[in-house]
Order: structure tokens, then sequence, then C-alpha cells
């Protein structure tokens, strides 16, 4: 028995071998398989030493093994075709060239609706592979290998925009819906006359599905696709319906006998008489429930035409001047008062549906910033920082825009601390006050729009603040290079509600901004206290000419035949910036250093800009166009809608 047990001994040590040499061979396995690894890594890494992975795909385009010059160039060719000839739409053979820049005859209103971010676009190609630790990023690039790595486009869209030029361009074919709707069938000419009622069947519409086609366009954005875009319609449905409107009519005729409506504000009344109260009544819902409310389109016209204009009030802001080394009041304050239409219109539909034919307005006090009364310690004493620049050749209207905008600039305050805001500051640009307008080509058709001539101030005052050595805290270049604004780089675009210039008054004291025109030239000065900050300003750097495309014609009915309109002339594209260096006095206080670039004694910003070429478009009038389904219109042409379809008796 215990030779028995002793004797499988010499087995046991024998298979102890065995797996020992299976084990080593699994190790040495492994390290040549490390080894391999390791050389393919290096072998790899140099070989794509500043490029692109391979199979890296921009949609259709291949972007492996480029270097980012080469990305980027590829890029601009691309951009640059489609900035000439635009994203085709089309709907029922009439075609719309969109071009990611809207044209005008004042370059400060020619703006972008579509930018590309080349820069980061390239970034997120070259960093592919690289962006994570070393394991991560291994293995990205063995799966990259089999499997394609697609990289988006980094872009922006101006989506508000789009779909108002498709609508301009494009509305003769949309017929909107109309809801059932409650109507008068006689107009009384006595307070005794009955007023009866009926109830208008509903009509189905047809409209344009924008909202797809912008869709669309966001994928093929990202795509770099710049493929033609099919408009699509879809049916416009009614939300009121004339089966759902039971026993409506003797509601109407109750409310009617509460006429008439006062409106009452102060010492001033406005006298809604039963006619007027009829037109204003309208079907709502809610939920599946069908009542009768007021029409807010029409109680809004009423109030903006009848009440409004003898209760709005704009505030006045105090304006000052330095007069003698003094700072001296030009303008004193007024507080505003404008009328709360919304307010107003919640209050009627409360108050004067429950039995109360007297409703007070609802009126909103606005208060001015400055009090004319803190102009003693404001602590201005000196000019800070002079900004400048030059529009000679500029036209008749843009001159006189640029007079109207610095005057609304000029002799404003800045407190310590606050943002100001050019957009702001300037208001409403319209008719009203003062501007003159200049055409702007959407598509297929020229829109006259206010405010060219206003970039020359936003330009200048961008000027101003980098002289002052303020913080800038918001500013966007131009679309295309102005001869107004060189060098290039230094410009600043300005269009409501955006792009704005801001800034924030970090010094310790007001600044006043006094404006001036001289000629041709035009000078914004920052009044204030120096705190011994230095400004450094290098001079910018251009580089990376571009050639524009050569001069578009646009057929028009709208000018003589043979008579001719061309936008600014051609320019180049380029790239540029500069560095703007701030360096604080030593003496400031450090509670003080807080506040300013998060206590830096001094502050370096680069401003790059990226101008796109400026391809002149000119207008060319014609007797017939060879091509109408490209016509260029006015917006003022007046459109003939289709008719519209009843509806069946549904409910939806």
């Amino acid at each position: 028995m215990l030779n028995k047990i002793k004797n499988p001994q010499p087995h046991t040590v024998r298979l102890g071998k065995k797996k020992l040499k299976h084990l080593l061979h699994w190790v040495v396995v492994f390290f040549i398989v490390i080894i391999l690894a390791g050389l393919f890594y290096l072998i790899f890494t140099k070989a794509y030493q500043n490029k692109i992975y391979p199979r890296t795909f921009l949609g259709q385009y291949n972007l492996s093994g480029l270097t980012q010059t080469e990305a980027k160039n590829l890029f601009e060719q691309k951009i640059k075709k489609i900035n000439e000839s635009g994203i085709e739409f089309n709907y029922k053979g009439k075609k719309l060239a969109l071009t990611p820049t809207l044209s005008s005859f004042d370059q400060d209103l020619a703006r972008e609706v579509i930018r590309f971010d080349i820069d980061k676009t390239v970034q997120k190609a070259i960093t592919a592979g690289r962006d994570k630790n070393f394991f991560l990023n291994f293995y990205e690039k063995i799966k990259n290998l089999a499997k394609k790595n697609i990289v988006k486009a980094d872009y922006q869209i101006n989506e508000n925009e789009i779909i108002n030029i498709l609508s301009e361009n494009y509305r003769e074919f949309e017929t909107p819906a109309q809801d059932a709707r409650l109507t008068a069938t006689s107009t009384p000419d006595s307070q005794a006359e009955e007023i009866n009622f009926e109830i208008e069947k509903e009509k189905i519409g047809l409209a344009i599905d924008y909202q797809k086609a912008i869709n669309e366009l966001k994928t093929n954005l990202e795509n770099f696709n710049f493929s033609s875009i099919s408009l699509e319609t879809k049916t416009d449905y009614p939300k009121i319906y004339k089966n759902e409107c039971l026993n409506i009519e003797p509601e109407a005729k109750k409310i009617i006998s509460l006429a008439p409506l006062t409106l009452s504000y102060k010492l001033k009344q406005w006298e809604v008489n039963r006619a007027r109260l009829a037109a204003w009544l309208a079907l709502t819902k809610n939920g599946s429930e069908i009542s009768i409310g007021f029409d807010q389109k029409k109680i809004t016209d009423f109030l903006s035409k009848e009440v409004a204009p003898q209760i709005d009030q704009e505030p006045i802001e105090a304006r000052f001047v330095m007069k003698d080394g003094r700072v001296a009041e030009f303008q004193g304050q007024r507080d505003g008062l404008k009328l709360n239409t919304p307010a107003t219109i919640t209050e009627i539909e409360s108050e004067f549906l429950t039995g109360t034919s007297t409703i007070s307005v609802i009126v909103d006090e606005i208060n001015s910033s400055t009090k004319a009364g803190e102009i003693n310690d404001l602590g201005i004493r000196e000019i800070i920082g002079t900004g400048h620049s030059n529009f000679a050749g500029s036209p008749k209207n843009r001159r006189h825009n640029i007079a109207t905008g610095a005057a609304a600039i000029n002799g404003l305050l800045i407190k310590p601390g606050d943002e100001f805001s050019l957009v702001k500051a300037l208001g409403k640009i319209n008719a009203e006050t003062g501007y003159l307008p200049e055409l702007v080509i959407k598509g297929n058709e020229t829109i006259p729009e206010y405010g060219g001539g206003l970039c020359q101030i936003g330009t200048t005052l961008f000027r101003t603040i980098i002289q002052s050595g303020l913080p800038v805290t918001a500013r966007r270049n131009h679309s295309y290079r102005v001869a107004y604004y060189e060098p290039a780089g230094t410009d600043a675009a300005v269009y409501d509600p955006w792009p704005d210039v801001r800034f924030i008054n970090d010094t310790s004291s007001h600044i006043l901004i006094q404006t001036r025109i001289d000629g041709d030239d035009i000078y914004f000065d920052f009044w204030g206290t120096k705190d011994g900050r230095t400004v450094k300003i290098t001079d910018p750097t251009i580089y990376n000419i571009t050639k524009p495309a050569p001069t578009k014609i646009i057929e028009t009915l709208n000018l003589a035949p043979g008579e001719k309109k061309c936008t600014e002339r051609a320019h180049n594209g380029a790239d540029t910036y500069f560095d703007y260096t701030v360096t604080y006095a030593t003496s400031t206080p450090a509670e003080e250093l807080d506040k300013k670039f998060l206590g830096a004694l001094s502050k370096e910003k680069r401003f790059s800009s990226h101008y796109v070429p400026w391809q002149e478009v000119c207008l060319v009038g014609v007797e017939k166009l060879s091509d109408p389904s490209a016509s260029l219109r006015t917006g003022d042409e007046k459109v003939n809608a289709e008719t519209v379809g009843e509806a069946e008796e549904t409910n939806y």
C-alpha cells in the first residue's frame, strides 16, 4: 500500500514542468505582442506626426494623412465655392440660392447667416486619437483602421433669419389655415339696434415645412454637404371648427350688452363702443372647450394707435459735455412711461367679461440710469482714451446714419462696474428714430433695412475701448473687409440684436462718452480718471489672402432696362490678428485687482478676425427675365395666394 502511494510522485513533477513550459510560451507571445504593438505605435505615430490619422472623414471628404494646413485649405476652398454659388432651395421650379452671407448695398448690413469655424473643425480632426490617455488613444487608432472616424463640421446658423428669407421668397405658395370665426352680421347705427352674429366655416390651408428644411440643412452642413434642398409642404389644419361652436351667439350678445367699455389712465379716457367691441370678439379654445374671448391682435392694434401715443414717453438720459475743464449738463434726465399692452389686455379680459365696464390700463415707469444731481462727484477729469475711424466715400444715407448714431451715444455716462452695450444705447433703429434705409439682398428679393453706417459707430467705439485699456466683453468682426474700417482686424460689426459691442467700466470713476465728427473723420473720447494702467496694441498681422469671385449679375424687373446698381466693389478675403495687452499700475489695491481680470497685473488678449472674399453683386434691369424661377423681387411685391379649400366636418 505504501509503494502504491509513493509511485505517482515522479509523474506529478513531470506535469508541473509541462505547465511551466506552457506558461513561458504565453509569456513570450505576450511580450512579442507588446513589442510589436509598441513598434506599430511608434511607426504609426511617426508616420502621422502632425497629420490626421487614417480613415478620418468629414462627410464625403477623406482627411487621412492631411496636415492641419492642408485640411484648412481644403475646407476654405469648399466654403469659398459655396459663398459664391450658395446653397440651393427649390419648390415647384422656383430656385433660391442662399449664400452664407447676405449681401447689401451698404456693407454694414451684410451679415452671415451661416458661419463655419474652420479652426475648430480642423482641430477636431487632428486631435481624434490624440485627445485621451495612452490606452484609449491606442484603442481609437486600432478601431479606426477597421471603421471610419466621422468628424462633424463646427458651424453656427441663424435659423430665424434663414426661415424669414425662405418665407419671403416662397410665401406665394402658402395659404394659411383659417379657424372658424365669429363675425357680426350687422353694424349698428345706434346703441339700441341689435347686433347679430354668425359662425364662419373654417378653411384648411397649405404651409411649407420650413423647420424640416432647416433640419436637413443642419445635417448637410455638419457633413459638409451642400446639396440642393427640396422644400416640402404640409397641411395646415385649423384649430377651431364650426361644428364645435355650440350656443356661441347668445353668449356674444350678452357680452355686447355690457358696452361701452371705457379705458382710463389718470384723467384720460378711451371709449370702445358696441360696434368696435363686437369686432374684438373672437373664438378661443381651451382643451376641447370653445368660448368667447377677445382678438388680441385687434386690441393690440387699438392700444398701439389710440392709447399708447397719448401715454408712452421715452426716458431721457442726462447727457453731459466737457466745458472749460468741467462736466456740464446739456440735457436733463426724465423718467419714461410705457403702456404695458399684454398686461392691459389681460386686465380687459378678466375684468370686462365679469361685468366691469371701466378699466385702468397698465402703465410701466422706466427710470433713467443717471440723475442730474450726481454730476459733482463723478471723477471725470481727463481723456483716458480716444478712438478714430474714417468714412471718406460714404454715400449720403450712410453719412446721415453715422451722424444720427454718434448723437445717440454722445454724452452718456457709464458707472464704475457697469457693462455698456452699444445696441442697447442706440435703441430702436428705424425711420421714427431718424435713420435712413438701404437694400439688403435676401435670396431672390431685395428688402429695405435700417442701420447702414452704424458699424462705423461700432468700430470707432471698439477702438476707443482698447485705447482706454478696458475689458471688451463682446466684439465681432465683419464678414468682409470694409474699406472704411482699415486696417483689417480692428473693426466691430453692430446689428440689432446681435452682434453687439460691449465693454465693462473697470475703473473707479464714471466714464463720459463724447463723440465728434470732423469732415470724413469720426472720433470718440472717453473722459474719466486715469489709474496708471498702460496699453500696448500691436499692428494687425494680415495673412491667408484670398481672391473674390467674379461679379455676380442678377436680373431684376425693378430697375429700368439696362440700368445697373452694384454693391461695394470686390475685396480680398483674409485672416488677421492683433494682440492687446493691458498692464495695471502696481499701486492698484489688491481688492481692486480682484475685479480686473481675476487679479492679474496684466492681461493679454488676441483679437482674431476672418474675412471671406467680398463678391461684387450687380442688379441689372431687364424687360423680361431669362430665368423666371430666379427672379429678383422687392419685398413690396404683392402675392396672389392660392384658393384655400374648405375643411371637412371633422375635429382634429
